[in-house]
């Protein structure tokens, strides 16, 4: 086997997270949101999502259980609520979610998912449960008319999430297809990992208990909008999950 010299296995090395809470270079940003299941005249062919086990816990139109794999949480038509579990021989398996505990879904390590707090990351780059501080989020509009501060937790994983990449959690497509209209998601972004300015942000990192009153986290969904999208209805193909 040929040796590298140790001036190459350092270049090939992950930077150390000092580097990387200095906000070292850029960092990929996209979004995901909470699938909604929605059947349509020409959407009538059903799919069943199974636990790991292979119990099916519900039938599931075709497009719904494309986007519950994509996104990783989506509420069915009877407002259950589903969530990535693993993959078992090939096949994407999901679990309820007790929306008591998780109103909006399950992160990893048994974080709640916050709309426009968590983040889902590389944790061989930022650690989970981390605050993150990302500076040109600061300022846009949420739907309670107030403005975001950019600070964010990093709760959440996925399989093609990997190096410099982050995904913000939203509620809706409907959340993610207003920001995208006011141009306030840039592709490219970057953060500081532990930003004292944003130390408080760690009550977003939330292990829920069975009788915890929850947070009061002032996150509403957006009703869906009837002005036209431009050309913003269905995202740009993508892939979170593996």
């Amino acid at each position: 086997m040929r040796r590298l010299p140790l001036v190459a296995l350092c270049l090939l090395a992950p930077r150390s997270l000092d580097a990387q809470s200095a906000g070292y270079g850029l960092w990929q940003l996209t979004e995901y949101w909470i699938a909604a299941e929605s059947p349509a005249l020409t959407d009538r062919r059903l799919v069943p999502v199974r636990d790991r086990a292979g119990r099916v816990l519900t039938q599931a139109c075709e497009s719904f259980a494309n986007c519950l794999c994509m996104e990783g949480t989506g509420r069915s038509w009877d407002g259950r609520l589903f969530n990535w579990d693993s993959r078992v021989q090939g096949r994407a398996c999901f679990t309820e979610v007790d929306t008591a505990l998780y109103p909006y879904g399950a992160g990893v390590q048994g974080y709640a998912l916050v709309p426009y707090r968590s983040l889902a990351v590389d944790p061989r780059y930022i650690p989970i449960g981390r605050v993150v501080s990302i500076p040109s989020l600061q300022g846009i509009r949420l739907p309670d008319g107030s403005a975001h501060d950019g600070c964010f937790v990093a709760v959440d994983g996925g399989g093609a999430i990997r190096g410099h990449h982050i995904d913000l959690f939203l509620p809706s497509i409907t959340a993610w297809r207003r920001l995208s209209r006011e141009g306030v998601l840039p592709p490219r972004v970057l953060i500081e990992i532990d930003a004292p300015r944003c130390a408080w942000a760690s009550r977003f990192a939330v292990h829920p208990l069975p009788g915890d009153p929850l947070p009061d986290l002032h996150v509403h969904d957006e009703a869906p909008d009837p002005v036209a999208d431009g050309g913003l209805a269905t995202p740009a193909p993508r892939q979170r999950l593996e």
